[in-house]
């Protein structure tokens, strides 16, 4: 989304991350998690703070219950 909102290319988020475009696109479309030295860099390109990438997981998400052992 945020890649989106700023009109960036994949070509464009891989120049600004260093990153491989093949791994911005797999990372959106959920086919890889990447590792956090990708996300750091997504955060810094994108200029968000690196929890902010990861918010969206939890919107709508209730936690799993609590097992009673």
């Amino acid at each position: 989304r945020l890649r989106s909102e700023r009109g960036w290319t994949y070509d464009e988020l891989a120049r600004r991350t260093g990153l491989a475009r093949r791994t911005l696109i797999e990372i959106e479309q959920g086919r890889t998690i990447g590792s956090l030295k990708t996300w750091h860099a997504l955060a810094h390109a994108l200029d968000v703070p690196v929890d902010h990438l990861f918010a969206t997981l939890c919107e709508g998400h209730e936690p799993p219950a609590e097992s009673a052992e």
